[in-house]
């Protein structure tokens, strides 16, 4: 079966139930319940390429009431940013990744059913998002029109990039420009590690951050306890196997997510090709490390990975459109990585991604994500479950 007769199986199967009965996952490992908007506004894109692919008006019925789902009240209660997340502990509008997320279904949504009205709310609440001209970055609106702190995970700055960079309305000239502002200042916010490995947070934020929290006061007062103990701070072995611990998180969760970040800088290259960072060593270090056997392995038993963020999707779309590949070896490793894909967490019987996942409903509806492989890419992949 090639990769495209897969995604075309997959997608039947879901297509066959109502919009109620597309159901929401809990935000992978962080098992945060969600809203259906995000799976939604994913199965969206999925059906609309299979359209594309087979003429099978099935899809196309599929497709509109999804989208009315998403252009409803319900999915901006309060006429701001879209609803994603239940939970009073966290942002309810999933910081930028989640109005990322609803951004490209809609501009989907467009271009399948036609009019205007799909890049037109995408932009208004596009613009509802405060944009810090010096940093490059933008703040979060929460779902009741509060300004909230700006964003300070990497991933969710670019993704709110790439998808709003799709967005082709009135104010296409004033989004591009912002976008084009978040590039030139990434060197500033995007650290990466030696090996080429994305660093999960912006670094400098979440420094400040830390900061903020703790009041100077309390930090003064915190350190002469220590030192009335006899606890230099310096030999305070629990803080330093603390410190330790906490590299080592960030380190796995990184890699969790360097090819969903990868994936978005493809995304945003392909909408704006013309930016000197596409030739940049920085880019080229983090699309090297895509092949290294560091990256590989440590994927293993990381619960941000293929139980979460598809390599198996994501590598290919990233080396296809920022690597240099020649076709051949393009094919052999796509190959590669979705059938690892399909070892780890596809079940034949369900249908679904459900095998040793975290989140099969959502691992499941990123299958948008391949959805975007070329054709000669899709049609030469043989996959194997």
């Amino acid at each position: 079966m090639t990769g495209l007769e897969f995604i075309i199986e997959v997608a039947r199967r879901i297509s066959a139930v109502s919009p109620d009965g597309i159901l929401p996952g809990h935000n992978g490992p962080y098992k945060d319940p969600e809203t259906p908007i995000r799976n939604m506004g994913h199965w969206l894109i999925t059906f609309a390429k299979c359209h594309d692919w087979t003429g099978d008006d099935a899809f196309l019925g599929a497709i509109r009431p999804l989208a009315t789902k998403l252009l409803s009240k319900e999915a901006r209660p309060f006429g701001f940013s879209f609803h994603h997340r239940v939970t009073q502990k966290k942002d309810q509008c999933n910081g930028l990744v989640g109005q990322a997320w609803t951004f490209e279904a809609l501009v989907e949504m467009d271009r399948k059913l036609g009019g205007t009205e799909g890049v037109e709310r995408a932009e208004e609440v596009f613009l509802m998002h405060p944009f810090d001209e010096n940093r490059g970055l933008w703040n979060r609106r929460e779902i009741d029109g509060k300004v909230l702190s700006i964003d300070s995970t990497f991933n969710h700055q670019l993704w709110f990039a790439a998808c709003s960079a799709m967005i082709k309305g009135r104010q296409q000239e004033l989004i591009r420009q912002r976008i084009s502002r978040f590039l030139d200042s990434i060197d500033r916010n995007l650290t990466v590690h030696a090996n080429g490995l994305i660093h999960h947070p912006i670094e400098h934020l979440t420094l400040e951050e830390r900061r903020e929290r703790i009041p100077p006061v309390l930090r003064l007062r915190t350190e002469l306890g220590a030192w009335r103990r006899g606890q230099w701070p310096w030999t305070r072995l629990p803080t330093e196997e603390r410190r330790v611990r906490e590299r080592d998180r960030l380190i796995k969760k990184s890699i969790g997510y360097h090819a969903f970040n990868t994936y978005a800088f493809a995304l945003l290259k392909t909408q704006m090709p013309g930016h000197m960072f596409w030739k940049s060593r920085k880019l080229a270090n983090t699309v090297a490390y895509l092949r290294s056997p560091d990256f590989i392995s440590g994927l293993d038993e990381n619960k941000f990975g293929y139980a979460y963020n598809p390599p198996g999707f994501e590598v290919p779309y990233s080396l296809c459109h920022l690597g240099k590949e020649s076709e051949e070896s393009l094919v052999a490793q796509a190959g590669f990585w979705i059938n690892e894909q399909l070892r780890r967490c596809y079940s034949p019987l369900t249908g679904l991604f459900d095998r040793n996942s975290s989140d099969p409903l959502t691992v499941t509806a990123r299958i948008y994500e391949m959805a975007r492989w070329p054709g000669n890419l899709l049609e030469s992949v043989e996959v194997d479950f």
